[in-house]
């Protein structure tokens, strides 16, 4: 006769002793751990202030609330209706929120209210992970990458689209408003004018939103059409008119490849990593994907909220501008990142341009092996080797290129100006191999020396050397990993929330879950190492 295993607890028999809810929990469960740490390493009075504790229903102390979105985070738990749900369902979330039920309107108000508390918090963690030796700053790492917005990739409109639907709508919000003014004065004879209500009609109020969310979006069509348009006039190219398209429900994010292919609404977060135990010790977000912009600004406030700038920084080309290498160099930050080139970078022993003697011209048989420029296919100018003691370039065929003068030019793009030292060769008008290197209607080829090119110099010296390439090699390990994480294990592959403002108090959260989470492991390794030695 076969055997079953019988239930623990029948469902309909009535119990003398039921189990607390602790004891349904293991020990070493890690959501122990988790409150312990939100418990004992944090402090909440800042967000305690913003609650009146004398009046009304007892609010939920932020620390069940913040801490069921940190926790849910960490699980793949992102909305609030799923919060909502595992408050109820599940026994960790139970017993993290001692039996509360926390509705999901609750939870979308809260993540949103404290936006500066978050940031105090997050700092808060990574001076605690900085006691425990879990953040070293030796050695960091900058990158971004791309998650779609909270918007539908086909839901978007250029300019001339938005003002139409616009000014449609005004005409129909316009008419509506004509009609309830007909009808409050009908209503104002009957029942006297003392009688008003206290909102918009249904109709009206959702017309009201469609028009603010229209006009927004026009905005931000005006805005990047702008910027286009000073791109265009300052890289001096004359190209075909493309009309720019925003997303209409998030007008602040930016339509561009998407990761998982095609293009949608989408931002490009940013984290600072330590490279000890993978902790972010910075985060920002961007909409326009500029993400050189963001390297000066957080190295100075990691400065700011851990008291130390990091030793090294590695990142890759996206954050190699010039005036960051002067930035971080004015800083004592050693920087291993790779320079813009125009060219497959070769090192000195691979371009045949770098020889003893730079008057004689390279051999015929190694003139297939210089450096060509991706877009011209014309020699690019690391062809051209710059003599330091003389001042000069010294271009393949042995001849001279001078000093001819100092200009200030706008960088392609509109990215900002830079002072450059121009150098012309005089012999390119007979030179046999100038169909090779002259692209210009001027006949002469001419280089141009930014004032950051020796920073650019001595970064690619560096970079080739074994010292520089042992290092380097961790970029991708220190830098990328958050971001797997995050997008794989925790889920986050497209923001909830809308607006740039929102959208980095979301990124904050996440990443303040993703530390917080290992953290959690590494206190519970530690203690179970500690207790197999008892």
């Amino acid at each position: 006769m076969f055997r079953w295993a019988k239930p623990r607890l029948d469902r309909m028999q009535a119990t003398l002793f039921s189990p607390t809810l602790d004891a349904m929990i293991s020990q070493d469960h890690p959501v122990r751990l988790f409150e312990e740490m939100l418990r004992e390493l944090l402090d909440w009075s800042a967000w305690e202030s913003h609650y009146v504790l004398v009046a009304g229903q007892p609010p939920i102390h932020p620390r069940v609330m913040a801490g069921a979105i940190l926790y849910g985070l960490s699980k793949g738990i992102r909305s609030s209706r799923q919060l909502e749900d595992a408050c109820v369902n599940r026994l960790d979330f139970m017993w993290l929120t001692e039996g509360r039920r926390i509705d999901h309107s609750t939870f979308a108000g809260f993540r949103t209210r404290f936006a500066d508390e978050l940031k105090s918090l997050f700092k808060q963690l990574n001076r605690s992970a900085m006691t425990m030796g879990m953040i070293l700053l030796a050695q960091t790492g900058l990158d971004g990458t791309k998650i779609r917005a909270n918007s539908s990739r086909h839901g978007t409109a250029s300019g001339e689209t938005l003002a139409a639907r616009l000014a449609a709508l005004d005409d129909e919000v316009e008419e509506l408003m004509s009609h309830w003014a007909t009808a409050d004065g009908v209503e104002d004879g009957l029942y006297g004018a003392e009688v008003t209500p206290n909102r918009l009609p249904r109709k009206l109020a959702d017309l009201k939103r469609r028009q603010a969310r229209l006009g927004k979006a026009l905005e931000a069509a005006g805005r990047k059409s702008a910027g286009a348009e000073e791109g265009k006039s300052a890289s001096g190219k004359q190209t075909k008119k493309k009309k720019i398209k925003v997303p209409v429900a998030d007008p602040e994010s930016t339509v561009h490849p998407n990761k998982e292919g095609g293009y949608a609404p989408n931002y490009t977060p940013e984290a600072l990593v330590d490279g000890a135990k993978g902790l972010i010790v910075g985060t920002d977000v961007l909409a326009d994907p500029a993400e050189g912009d963001v390297v000066v600004p957080m190295v100075d406030e990691l400065e700011k909220s851990l008291g130390q700038k990091p030793k090294q920084l590695l990142a890759d080309g996206a954050y190699g501008s010039g005036e960051n290498l002067s930035a971080l160099a004015s800083r004592e930050v050693d920087a291993l990142i790779p320079v813009s080139r125009t060219a497959e970078p070769l090192s000195p022993e691979e371009n045949p341009a770098v020889r003893a003697d730079l008057s004689s011209p390279v051999p015929s048989a190694e003139w297939a092996k210089l450096p060509r420029n991706r877009q011209s296919k014309k020699l690019d100018r690391s062809a051209f080797v710059y003599d330091g003691a003389a001042d000069c370039y010294w271009c393949p065929m042995g001849h001279r290129l001078g000093f001819i003068g100092i200009q200030n030019k706008q960088r392609s793009g509109g990215s900002g100006g830079g002072i450059y030292r121009r150098y012309r060769c005089d012999a390119c008008k007979t030179c046999p191999r100038s169909e090779t290197c002259v692209a210009s209607k001027t006949g002469v080829r001419t280089i141009y020396r930014e004032q950051y090119e020796p920073l650019r110099e001595a970064m690619e010296s560096r970079l080739g050397s074994k010292e520089g390439q042992e290092s380097y090699r961790r970029r991708s390990w220190i830098a990328e990993t958050p971001f797997a994480v995050i997008k794989t294990v925790m889920g986050v592959r497209q923001f909830l929330l809308r607006g740039l403002s929102k959208v980095k108090t979301e990124w904050l959260w996440i990443c303040t879950a993703y530390n917080l989470n290992k953290m959690v492991r590494k206190v519970a390794a530690l203690r179970a190492k500690f207790a197999a030695l008892a």
